[in-house]
């Protein structure tokens, strides 16, 4: 539902009108935003985007939700974050593929912080995830090759969305709750008001509000700049291919990640699509690829990536290696310089809410950043997530990028 006298496609007569809150940003993060917000009592909240819903990077993603990260910190930020998507699930009819998240590790150093994230997890509430050894490995899938391996972190209820359906719910329910999403409405321009709110100009005509929330995923640096504020987003270009295995297996294939964080290098991964194709690529959720325009990047798949991507699958996957890579795509991670989401008041105007800087991880921990941007704006402080303060923006290490 459009607001009163603006139209979903930004076409007709165009009339201002006023919300208390603007979210500029109809992925993951800002519908979850947006969500979560009516949840919490604020009333008049309207989302804009320049497209449609899930226009940007959110229908680019393989839509992993999991909990073997190593670090406490990012493994807190994934708990409640997987909870809120089994309950969409439960509640809301969200399908919510269990093929299980396998993190390969490679040292005795990372089969003790396999370990340890299992401890972490437990005291989290996270029962089923556990460390398996090489034979272990072997004996579940097969086709996974593992003299090399020196353990792997496994969580079998771990899954997949498909983000564009996971956003397409969040904006239902979003509305549902009072909340109105106008598509096609790129905001062009904004203008501090008097009496400390903003006015923001779009295609589709002109918001007043008290409070936006930047949730522009690799536009937020843009957007934070038209605001007045200070955002820094380097957008790094991933892609993702299909892969069509030369057999069908009788057992389905994890989410396969010979990567963990602050490697400084990106890794192989794979899941399983269907049982006789795979979605893959090459995953890093630190800044070590190339930032690249938001206006104007290749959507497509680099001939040089196809190469890499066939030297490295028949070393993890000897025994399918007739796999034939297929089309693919190209998709925006929207990177901090310290690899952590910006979430909360900018230093420069307490009015501007960050939720963005997710790297390639937005959908999984959309749910909490939605969460914690509606508690700064609702209670003014985040309640739900103990070190919400390390994710503030302004913190030295968005300058630093350590």
């Amino acid at each position: 539902m459009a607001p009163a006298g603006i139209t979903s496609e930004g076409a007709g007569e165009v009339v201002s009108t006023r919300a208390s809150v603007v979210v500029i940003g109809a992925g993951a993060v800002g519908l979850s935003t947006a969500l979560q917000l009516t949840r919490l009592g604020v009333s008049d909240v309207v989302v804009i985007d320049s497209t449609h819903v899930a226009g940007g990077s959110s229908s680019r993603s393989v839509g992993v939700v999991e909990t073997q990260y190593v670090d406490p910190f990012d493994i807190a930020l994934r708990v409640p974050s997987k909870r809120a998507f089994l309950e969409l699930e439960r509640d809301h009819g969200l399908r919510f593929t269990r093929n299980g998240y396998l993190r390969i590790g490679h040292t005795a150093e990372d089969a003790r912080r396999f370990e340890r994230s299992v401890a972490v997890q437990r005291e989290l509430g996270i029962d089923d995830a556990v460390v398996l050894g090489p034979q272990e490995i072997a004996g579940r899938f097969p086709d996974v090759r593992c003299d090399d391996v020196s353990a792997a972190l496994y969580g079998p209820s771990d899954g997949f969305v498909d983000g564009h359906l996971y956003c397409a719910l969040l904006a239902e329910l979003a509305q549902a709750g009072g909340a109105r999403v106008l598509t096609h409405a790129r905001c062009e321009g904004a203008e501090a008001l008097a009496d400390g709110g903003h006015r923001l100009r779009t295609a589709a005509g002109e918001l007043t509000c008290e409070l936006v929330v930047n949730a522009a995923g690799a536009w937020a640096q843009e957007v934070g700049a038209q605001l007045g504020t200070s955002t820094p987003i380097l957008p790094q270009r991933h892609e993702a291919v299909s892969i069509h295995l030369p057999r069908t297996l009788d057992y389905m294939m994890p989410e396969v990640m010979d990567y963990s964080p602050a490697e400084g290098r990106a890794g192989l991964y794979f899941r399983h699509e269907t049982f006789d194709m795979f979605l893959g690529g090459l995953h890093s959720e630190e800044a070590v690829q190339p930032v690249v325009d938001p206006h104007a990047w290749f959507e497509g798949v680099e001939q040089s990536y196809v190469e890499e991507l066939a030297e490295l699958l028949p070393h993890r996957l000897p025994s399918l290696a007739g796999a034939r890579i297929g089309r693919g795509w190209a998709g925006l991670y929207p990177v901090s310089p310290d690899g952590r989401p910006q979430v909360g008041p900018c230093p420069e105007n307490a009015s501007v809410i960050a939720a963005c800087g997710v790297g390639g991880y937005g959908i999984q921990v959309s749910p909490i950043v939605g969460r914690l941007a509606a508690e700064w704006i609702a209670f003014g402080e985040a309640r739900s997530f103990a070190e919400a303060g390390e994710l503030l923006p302004g913190r030295s290490s968005l300058v630093s990028g350590t």
